[in-house]
């Protein structure tokens, strides 16, 4: 039970439970003269609970955010990790939903190879793309871009027609072999050696048909993708791939083929 003086104030309120957020997130002991003793168990012992209780609820999150993350480094390390992160991070938002966003981030610096436990690009990469496949899947929905409304368009217009991507598209850079081991741990199977790949590959994410997917993409069509992203027009982005392909291939027939397949994955809204 938590006393309030006679006649307390709104202001009074706050500093109350300013003082309890202090203890929960840090241990303040000013809490402690807060706690009236009408049942056994002190002040500590008490507040102890909802200090406990607020780390317990956000690794419970993290654990399901970071599904494959979690299979991958395994129950003990997993934990002993979040729980670095978790005094490092509070939770910032009312809805648990969003916390662990800077978790991906976080795991590359802690794991880095200047860190004390040793450099695993690896893990920080299998956790960006966890959290990439949970935005997908809860991430803002829209109609997506159809052969109908490409039809549509008249000549004229495709010298400035705008293409836009899905609202839960993404594009991440991987720099290991972190899809062989996504796919091993998605099917239980042995997960491979971890190595560096000869070049950064690109993965984009986003939600199709009321379900997240990722494939990799070649640099040429990241490129593009990219210029999507930026709001480039279709006819910059056909500047573009004019600049990054041989004299001998065409680019509008290639950026053509990309928009077809855009359209037929959901990459691109209305």
């Amino acid at each position: 039970m938590m006393k309030m003086p006679v006649g307390s104030t709104a202001s009074s309120l706050e500093a109350l439970q300013s003082r309890l957020q202090g203890h929960v997130l840090a241990g303040d002991a000013a809490a402690l003269a807060d706690v009236v003793s009408v049942v056994p168990g002190s002040a500590a012992q008490r507040l102890g609970i909802y200090h406990h209780a607020y780390r317990a609820r956000l690794q419970e999150t993290l654990r399901d955010s970071f599904g494959h993350t979690l299979l991958y480094l395994g129950d003990e390390w997993f934990d002993a990790l979040s729980a670095e992160f978790i005094e490092a991070n509070p939770s910032a938002s009312a809805n648990l939903r969003w916390y662990g966003s800077a978790y991906p981030d976080w795991l590359a610096q802690r794991l880095s190879a200047d860190g004390t436990l040793g450099d695993h690009p690896e893990v920080a990469e299998i956790a960006r793309l966890d959290w990439s496949m949970r935005a997908a899947f809860d991430g803002v929905d829209a109609p997506v871009l159809a052969m109908a409304d490409v039809a549509a368009l008249a000549p004229e217009d495709w010298a400035t027609v705008v293409f836009k991507p899905h609202p839960t598209l993404v594009l991440i850079s991987l720099g290991c072999n972190t899809l062989s081991l996504w796919h091993a741990l998605d099917q239980e199977l042995d997960v491979p050696p971890v190595e560096a790949l000869p070049s950064p590959m690109a993965v984009v994410v986003w939600r199709f048909e009321e379900r997240p997917h990722f494939r990799s993409v070649p640099s040429i069509e990241a490129g593009a993708l990219q210029a999507v992203m930026q709001a480039k027009s279709f006819a910059e982005i056909c500047g573009l791939l004019a600049e990054m392909l041989p004299e001998n291939e065409n680019a509008a027939t290639l950026a053509g083929g990309y928009l077809r397949r855009w359209m037929d994955e959901g990459l691109l809204a209305r």
